[in-house]
């Protein structure tokens, strides 16, 4: 049983500055189960038994994408829409996901000062992550402290490195807690 799914939302890996570091990195946690999105279901037609067995193995859910345009990557959206049905994950017996911890994971082009409401993009990153963890919580999940990677654009080699040991690390550290 994997202890974490991390649900990766990229449209083009390949051209990632940052992300496919990141799903690299975590491909190597023996914990840790990776579903590359675009990957399993170029189609968009996400297989909700499958996805569904997996939410209900693992003890963390991480969803890691890029910030497009204020939002993820159109693929999250649609798997949410299939996966997270009435009576699986909420309303009447929709228990499955109760307890678990939820993690988002998130890069942006932006530098963190252009995320406020006087700067570029006119809110604070919270807001752009709101509708994800009120998902979350709505499904009886916990959040926990969110990754985030501010000015991928500019990002070093060795910065790099870094942010992969820093996303498995927290990754590591929430299936500890749950352990625990």
């Amino acid at each position: 049983m994997s202890r974490a799914l991390v649900l990766f939302a990229h449209p083009n890996p390949q051209r990632s500055r940052l992300n496919r570091h990141l799903i690299l990195a975590a491909r190597q946690v023996p914990e840790v189960a990776v579903h590359d999105l675009y990957e399993m279901y170029p189609d968009m037609h996400i297989n909700v038994a499958h996805e569904q067995e997996a939410l209900v193995q693992a003890d963390l859910v991480v969803f890691q994408f890029p910030i497009y345009w204020f939002s993820a990557p159109a693929i999250l959206k649609e798997w949410q829409d299939s996966v997270l049905t009435k009576g699986f994950a909420f309303g009447a017996g929709g228990t499955a996901l109760k307890g678990k911890h939820f993690m988002l994971a998130v890069t942006t082009g932006g530098d963190a000062a252009s995320y406020a409401e006087t700067r570029p993009h006119g809110a604070p990153m919270s807001a752009y992550l709101r509708p994800f963890e009120q998902t979350a919580s709505f499904c009886g999940m916990r959040l926990v402290t969110p990754y985030i990677c501010h000015g991928v654009g500019q990002i070093t080699p060795a910065d790099i490195k870094g942010e992969a040991e820093r996303f498995t690390a927290a990754i590591r550290r929430r299936v500890m807690e749950k352990a625990a």
